[in-house]
């Protein structure tokens, strides 16, 4: 992943294309690698896809013609709300806790980085009650109908991130997304490598980042990361030379959602 410099990130990720200041103090837009890196559509309109729990109002935080993300916070106590399936969905839960179905009555511990897939042919959810002492958040990452792109012969349909450092973990794959799970230690470089057409990442774990390439020598960012950080990559090839590296104190944990054409 690699990153540019900016004053404030997270209140640039409403849309698909965010301003952000190179160290030279120039704007560009449509940066490169994670995080604060931004989309290469226009922003569609999202909507059905909003108003997704009954009872909840998330925080839209990525809105491209591929995705819409949204932070959901359900406070203890609280009551979702029936969940109808408009749209195949990714959860990605942040702070994670305990979760009362109201259909079944049983208690379930959902622990961050948990990742569950929702599909339009599931049956509509009646709703959930956190039943723990402290807030539960989670990214709802609902994905938009598109049409088929063109492809050259030969070249797979998707691609799986491959940090040569360090070892992912394969959350879920089905005929829609590939979730990856990647624990960047302090220190740790990722390793040069390509992204792919159609990813985003969610940060379960922020931290401190610095990215180099074969142009950019080693930069750090002047802020870190936080936790539950949504992202939407743009294509960056191999013959770039790019690569992050995690220069804070503590883990960072980050998961990566390629969308299958």
């Amino acid at each position: 992943m690699r990153q540019r410099p900016s004053a404030v990130p997270w209140l640039f990720g409403r849309g698909d294309v965010m301003t952000r200041l190179r160290p030279s103090g120039l704007v560009t837009l449509a940066l490169a690698c994670v995080p604060w890196a931004s989309a290469p559509y226009a922003a569609t309109s999202t909507g059905d896809y909003l108003q997704i729990y009954a009872n909840l109002t998330g925080e839209v935080v990525l809105d491209n013609a591929r995705v819409v993300a949204q932070k959901f916070v359900i406070q203890p106590g609280q009551f979702t709300g029936r969940h109808p399936l408009k749209s195949d969905q990714l959860l990605v839960f942040i702070k994670g806790g305990l979760l009362t179905s109201r259909a079944t009555g049983r208690t379930t511990l959902w622990k961050e980085g948990r990742v569950a897939w929702q599909s339009t042919t599931d049956r509509a959810e009646d709703g959930y009650t956190n039943s723990g002492t402290t807030p539960i958040e989670f990214i709802s990452v609902t994905l938009k109908p598109v049409a088929a792109t063109a492809r050259s012969a030969g070249e797979p349909k998707y691609h799986y991130l491959n940090y040569p450092n360090i070892p992912g973990e394969d959350l879920l794959e089905d005929d829609r997304v590939i979730v990856q799970r990647f624990v960047v230690q302090p220190g740790q470089w990722e390793g040069v490598h390509a992204h792919h057409p159609d990813m985003l990442y969610i940060h379960v774990k922020g931290g401190q980042w610095a990215y180099r390439s074969k142009k950019e020598p080693e930069t750090p960012y002047p802020e870190p990361a936080p936790d539950g950080l949504v992202g939407w990559e743009p294509t960056i090839p191999l013959s770039e030379g790019h690569e992050s590296r995690n220069i804070g104190k503590t883990p960072i944990d980050l998961i990566w959602v390629t969308l299958k054409q």
